[in-house]
């Protein structure tokens, strides 16, 4: 009688032993079955509708990520396609603004009919600096003026060659049509995504 109330006993101890390996560890969460990290996205593949479980974002330290995506117009809980043009749209928007100079939108991960999103960013520089080169402290006064560069302001290409022409318009009217005039940015080694314009 011993004998067999200490198979029982065996016997209990092995089944509890099989169910506790079958559960998750304490602290873990389980996650669906196709859940897919990082999913490569074809976009020679058939599009597949997915509900946005969440939008994070990266690269944009002076935004607030919910302002950045509203620009995108894409919101958690709506039904895009992916591939699809809502993400292309998105993208466009974001560009349209004329604040970055990367934009990119992964997907991150799928799970179910779910995906996750982050839309990468790089902010436009802020001018550090600018440095005007031969020229007279009088002409440098009407030059700010004109050309309105401040430090802190974004800087892009277009400002650049907007302060170019500026420039050569103010010495033409100065009687010097030929002035050779050069705008150029460089890195400020010194501050992280900030640029020293150079006036010369």
């Amino acid at each position: 009688m011993n004998k067999l109330s200490q198979i029982y006993r065996n016997l209990i101890a092995f089944a509890a032993l099989a169910l506790m390996a079958g559960q998750p560890a304490a602290g873990m969460v389980s996650q669906p079955a196709d859940t897919v990290y990082n999913p490569p996205v074809v976009f020679n593949s058939m599009p597949r509708s997915y509900e946005i479980a969440e939008i994070s974002v990266d690269g944009a330290d002076n935004y607030e990520d919910h302002i950045v995506i509203g620009y995108s117009g894409l919101k958690t809980g709506e039904r895009i396609e992916i591939p699809g043009d809502e993400l292309t749209q998105a993208m466009k928007r974001l560009w349209r603004q004329g604040l970055f100079s990367k934009v990119q939108i992964t997907v991150d991960k799928t799970a179910d009919d779910k995906a996750w999103l982050t839309i990468h960013l790089r902010e436009q520089p802020q001018i550090s600096k600018i440095e005007y080169q031969g020229v007279k402290k009088g002409e440098k006064n009407d030059l700010q003026e004109r050309l309105q560069l401040y430090e802190g302001n974004q800087v892009t290409q277009n400002i650049v060659n907007r302060a170019k022409d500026l420039v050569k318009k103010y010495y033409a009217k100065k009687g010097f049509g030929n002035a050779d005039v050069n705008v150029m940015l460089r890195e400020d080694l010194s501050n992280k995504n900030e640029m020293i314009v150079d006036v010369n």
